[in-house]
């Protein structure tokens, strides 16, 4: 019973961000759509939108999953391309005070920062509960590697971060690795960092193997919308 209550209090609040943030949406944008269940909840209340309001909006999605959910809803999706997005909305594993992000608890996150990065500017919608106080700690960060290079990446992650890591898998019905939309195997690195995100993210994409990583830092969303309750707040 206590565990319903507070799922359906989670998904209150990602509901209020997510309809923060359909305030922004206007007739003939292009919209880049993240991945994951905020953002799956910010789909639907945009799809009632454009039905309702006769709107012509046009999205890039950062993953099959998206892209499923968009064709089922009649969202009209195109290329990255050929289309620039005017504003993406994506959601978050971990906010931080200075907005940097952990981002791909789902595996996308190699396509959600090409259309979070190339989007003239992206919001995040998140319930309160993925917010953080301080950068302190062990940070668990996903990391996309190729699959020649995955061992590689493991020993490079130890000899330069001191990081312990393990290759993610989807499920016991699916034997092997989690693969993603790019057929990259996915890594779970675990480490100690309290600097700047920024630099981060530039190491660890400069290791030979990674294809992206989870860190959000060098180009922050412009807002921020947490759902507190039955309403929310504004990080900018």
């Amino acid at each position: 019973m206590e565990q319903k209550k507070q799922h359906d209090q989670l998904t209150q609040e990602k509901t209020s961000a997510a309809l923060a943030a359909l305030q922004l949406v206007k007739d003939g944008m292009v919209l880049g759509l993240g991945s994951g269940s905020t953002v799956k909840i910010f789909m639907k209340l945009l799809a009632e939108k454009v039905k309702r309001e006769g709107l012509k909006v046009y999205i890039v999605s950062s993953s099959y999953d998206t892209s499923i959910l968009a064709a089922t809803l009649g969202l009209i999706e195109v290329s990255l391309n050929s289309f620039t997005p005017d504003l993406s909305i994506d959601g978050a594993d971990t906010v931080f005070p200075d907005k940097s992000l952990i981002k791909g608890g789902g595996g996308c996150l190699l396509r959600e920062k090409l259309v979070n990065y190339y989007a003239r500017e992206y919001v995040i919608i998140v319930d309160h509960t993925k917010l953080r106080a301080k950068l302190d700690g062990p940070l668990t960060v996903p990391i996309e590697v190729h699959p020649m290079s995955y061992s590689q990446v493991v020993k490079a992650l130890r000899e330069t971060f001191n990081a312990e890591s393990s290759l993610r898998v989807f499920s016991e019905k699916k034997l092997g690795p989690a693969i993603t939309d790019n057929g990259g195997f996915l890594l779970d690195a675990t480490l100690k960092w309290s600097g700047d995100m920024r630099i981060l993210e530039e190491k660890l994409k400069s290791l030979p193997g990674v294809l992206e990583t989870g860190i959000f830092a060098i180009k922050k969303p412009s807002k921020i919308f947490v759902g507190q309750g039955e309403s929310y707040t504004v990080i900018e």
